[in-house]
């Protein structure tokens, strides 16, 4: 009774409700009417902060009210609100379907609808969501309003199916319906569907701005499962247009609702935060986000982009093998046309890239090409493409295709006026540049590269300009700009590209100058990566990976991975271990302490 009175007391006070819900853990059954009577006005706030604990206290609830109280189906709406927080999916849909099925009031048809919705959509089957949108919007018991909130998320749905002219033609009808009811969650819903279509035919600030003010319309009005994808695809948005602060500032915002929703979010999450971390040039980090996505990714269908980012750093880095045992895995796996089919593009870029490496550039050449001008997954040909162009036009070169190569350059012009962005401008001066042989275009072109940062992009675009200074009987320039490729390829340990860069220089009679000293350590404390120091030093202080993630704003499967291969890379067995070996090292005089 002790903790009954505690938790009364503290109700009464107004304490946060996980403190109430502390002792009413102890108390129940004993709790009873009060335990009841207070979650149904408190469940939903708990269920914010502490969705494990509602989630228990609920079904207790449950079992002391019966299926006769009045308060019945309230509870049950509040056990799929912590389900679905929990990332209990596909429970957290089955019971909203059970409580729709049994209530006769219709004030919980929506309420129950939306969690189906948004269980259906989080668990990879935004088929099954968008007929419950249609069924909803299209009942007469739903108010006005709310069959416009169900309206605009089918149209995410559509997007999520790859339906983009139906989901664009949705998304528009429904943003003017929500602006004339001042209505936030259809509105956000519907502008989040606009900025992805126009971003897929012209990526620009237009379309960032469109999915910046769907992402701030939707913090308080729509349930986490949603927003998290809003925050998602804002991140690829700005990843793509060289927002590197913006992008890694809106993940670590996103990555522990992330870890509680779970479902396709997870995957995606990881995908996104990879993607970031390769186009920066931090390729073991973007490993390390591979391998904490990859369990979750063939679960949730987005196991092929994830080892397609495996696949293209392992044959950067010229480890074949490695590379063509992810490229086996991601051509068997049963990935769904959803959310992962927008980067379908990933394995289409790590098959090109086997193929050039195994000497057949023309089938290179004919998948790029394919892809550009006829689409790849859910993604439409031409603009958002637009990447492919820098190796379209070397390719069409090499090829002898003088007709496409000019074709390709335009297409990315055009996107690097649109958009501004440095990338964009870098693939432009490179295509522009090897198509007329300019290496003063290619070295503006490696300028935005350094600027984006995409240092791969930029160690090409100055062999490029190296190879064009030999061809013009300037070897002193070309060994200089060689061997600043090289610099920026040890850096990356893209061995493959580095011997490949050598031996085209060395077909125009220029040697690499003088070598700089690089640390090709795979095992002891030089091997880690910056990132892996940090995660050891939060470890010697004691740090569990759930604290660890929280200071350094990355999810718990990630440091789990990098605590692997910290252990790995130093012969340990033991966190313990790990902060011994810290301490030794910080004070080399020092015994360790025994345990």
């Amino acid at each position: 009774m002790l903790h009954l009175r505690t938790a009364q007391a503290l109700a009464t006070a107004g304490a946060a409700p996980e403190r109430v819900a502390e002792h009413l853990l102890v108390a129940a059954p004993a709790a009873g009417e009060f335990l009841t009577s207070w979650l149904v006005d408190s469940a939903a706030q708990l269920t914010t902060r502490a969705p494990a604990t509602a989630l228990q206290l609920i079904d207790r609830a449950l079992a002391l009210a019966g299926p006769h109280d009045s308060r019945h189906d309230h509870l049950q709406w509040h056990r799929a609100i912590a389900q679905l927080s929990c990332g209990h999916l596909a429970e957290a849909e089955e019971t909203a379907r059970c409580a729709l099925a049994r209530t006769r009031d219709l004030v919980w048809e929506c309420p129950l609808r939306w969690i189906i919705v948004h269980a259906a959509f989080a668990r990879g089957r935004p088929d099954l969501a968008l007929i419950e949108t249609r069924l909803a919007s299209g009942s007469q018991d739903v108010p006005a309003v709310e069959a416009i909130r169900f309206q605009a998320f089918s149209a995410v749905c559509l997007l999520a199916l790859g339906e983009l002219a139906q989901a664009e033609e949705v998304a528009a009808t429904t943003r003017r319906a929500a602006e004339a009811e001042d209505d936030g969650p259809a509105l956000a819903n519907a502008l989040h569907v606009l900025a992805v279509k126009r971003f897929l035919e012209a990526p620009g600030n237009e379309a960032l701005e469109l999915a910046q003010h769907a992402t701030r319309l939707a913090p308080e009005t729509i349930h986490p499962a949603h927003r998290i994808g809003l925050q998602l695809t804002l991140a690829n948005d700005y990843i793509e247009l060289d927002r590197v602060h913006h992008a890694r500032r809106t993940l670590a915002a996103v990555h522990r609702a992330t870890e509680r929703t779970a479902g396709v979010f997870v995957p995606w999450y990881h995908l996104s935060s990879a993607l970031l971390a390769f186009n920066t040039g931090h390729w073991d980090d973007a490993l390390a986000e591979v391998e904490a996505g990859l369990e979750p990714g063939k679960k949730f269908a987005m196991s092929r982009a994830l080892r397609a980012v495996a696949s293209l750093i392992a044959m950067h880095r010229g480890r074949q093998t490695t590379a063509a045992a992810h490229l086996t895995a991601a051509a068997v796996a049963s990935d769904s046309g959803t959310v992962a089919w927008f980067y379908e593009y990933l394995p289409l870029c790590a098959d090109a890239l086997a193929d050039e490496a195994q000497g057949n550039v023309e089938c290179a050449y004919t998948r790029l090409a394919t892809a550009f001008d006829h689409g790849v997954g859910h993604l439409p040909s031409q603009s958002i493409l637009c990447f492919l162009t820098p190796d379209l036009v070397r390719l069409a070169l090499a090829q002898g295709d003088t007709t496409n190569a000019p074709r390709y350059a335009l297409a990315a012009q055009k996107r690097a006026d649109h958009s501004g962005a440095p990338y964009h401008l870098g693939d432009a001066y490179r295509c522009q540049g090897l198509l007329t042989h300019d290496p003063d275009l290619l070295l503006e072109a490696a300028r935005c590269y350094h600027e984006a940062p995409r240092p791969l992009s930029e160690a090409h675009a100055v062999t490029d300009a190296a190879e064009l200074l030999a061809h013009r009987r300037q070897p002193a320039q070309a060994r200089v700009l060689l061997d600043r490729a090289l610099e920026i390829y040890a850096d990356l340990d893209a061995r493959w590209d580095a011997a490949r860069a050598a031996a085209r220089l060395r077909a125009a009679a220029v040697h690499r100058g003088t070598r700089r000293p690089r640390n090709s350590a795979r095992h002891g404390w030089e091997a880690l990566t910056d990132t892996e120091r940090i995660v050891v030093g939060h470890v010697a202080d004691g740090h569990s990976n759930p604290e660890i993630a929280a200071r350094i704003f990355i999810s718990r499967r990630t440091v789990s991975t990098h605590v692997s291969s910290i252990l790995t890379k130093l012969g340990k067995t033991s966190r313990v271990e790990l902060a011994a070996e810290v301490v030794r090292r910080q004070h080399p005089g020092r015994a360790c302490p025994k345990h």
